[in-house]
């Protein structure tokens, strides 16, 4: 089968599961939160307070093998409140073969009713990636080439909820980068950049953390600009929608997500969307294949097989360009997986998941607590 007929195949299939699931969104809760019925109602007795922490393994042709520490802590801000999702602390240190490091902590608070929600992150790394300057502009090498971002990073977000389901924000983000190059081809000064943005979030999800019913719609946009002391002006657009259905019964899930990620103006190249598994599709090296504009479509079959256990199949395909315009089916990134999962902690349906995802001449292991979406 060819790369062409590897994409076709991969947007049918996620085509059609949106079609399926979009639809699912009007069935579901349509309070003031997501979720139904005791959702996340804690027994009697029980602790409120509840600890994940796992090792985290992880391979990409980019990066080799590495192993990392991830650990969370759950709590819900009122626990006599079973429609109020848990809130959550966390920290992750990871170390690869390629003496990649990066560390972070994260934040996020549901409070009132989950009438308000609050995220925070910070952290700080130094980063070795390969990218393709072909992809970037036209005329450049179309060759795999070594680079290093250090970056220290911060984000801050708040919502409310202003109708049902309903919420909007401000944001504000900020980080440093330097970049490098190799073999010492150019290195790119170290610059910072300083935004605020809008977020909007319209959630009809039956459940937070572990979904099996309804339709996600979030859209952010920042703008960086020097008024806030940024070294540059630019400005960036994330739209991703999600949904879920069950297929039968509650042990089986079919999920889809479609993504955006473009950026517009004078976009530095720490500034541009990047292919990343952790974040949009897996199957690929993350950082490999970057570009001003970059979308995005995945679907996932989960199955609750026995007990805590669980398996997942996935599928996806990915386009980056300078422009929407580029878009090219000849170029676009086709990507497959399977994954395993455990149930570590069942009163917020939370899984560890370890999943292998393969693309186009490239390959990727992720190990992390909590679903991809």
């Amino acid at each position: 089968m060819t790369n062409h007929h590897r994409t076709l195949l991969a947007l049918v299939i996620c085509t059609f599961s949106l079609m399926a699931i979009l639809p699912t969104s009007a069935n579901a809760q349509m309070g003031g939160t997501s979720g139904g019925a005791g959702t996340y109602a804690l027994e009697d007795g029980e602790r409120n307070l509840k600890v994940a922490a796992i090792p985290v393994p992880n391979y990409s042709e980019v990066m080799g093998f590495g192993l990392g520490v991830v650990g969370m802590v759950y709590y819900k801000m009122d626990r006599t409140d079973d429609e109020l999702p848990p809130s959550s602390t966390g920290m992750v240190g990871m170390y690869t073969e390629n003496k990649t490091w990066v560390g972070m902590a994260f934040q996020k608070f549901h409070f009132k009713q989950d009438i308000w929600r609050a995220t925070a992150a910070f952290g700080t790394g130094s980063v070795k990636y390969q990218f393709n300057p072909g992809e970037i502009g036209p005329g450049l090498p179309d060759i795999f080439v070594d680079y290093t971002t250090v970056t220290n990073f911060a984000f801050a977000k708040g919502e409310r909820r202003v109708a049902p389901n309903l919420y909007a924000g401000l944001e504000l983000i900020g980080w440093s980068a330097l970049v490098s190059v190799e073999p010492n081809i150019v290195e790119i000064p170290e610059e910072t950049y300083r935004a605020a943005g809008l977020s909007g979030n319209w959630d009809l999800r039956d459940h937070m953390m572990n979904p099996r019913e309804g339709t996600n719609v979030a859209v952010r946009y920042d703008v960086y600009a020097e008024a806030l002391g940024s070294d540059r002006d630019f400005n960036k657009l994330n739209f991703t929608v999600t949904g879920f259905t069950t297929l039968g019964d509650s042990t089986r899930v079919l999920a889809a997500r479609i993504l955006t990620d473009a950026s517009f103006g004078d976009v530095p190249f720490s500034g541009q969307a990047i292919v990343n598994g952790n974040k949009n599709l897996r199957g690929y090296s993350n950082g490999r294949h970057r570009g001003d504009q970059l979308l995005t479509i995945e679907t996932e079959y989960r199955w609750n097989v026995y007990g805590k256990w669980g398996l997942a199949g996935f599928a996806g395909v990915g386009f980056v360009a300078d422009e929407w315009s580029n878009y090219s089916m000849s170029e676009a990134l086709p990507a497959a997986g399977l994954g395993v999962r455990y149930r570590m902690i069942d009163a917020y349906r939370i899984n560890a998941r370890i999943d292998y995802g393969w693309g186009k001449h490239d390959q990727a292991i992720y190990f992390s607590i909590g679903e991809a979406y």
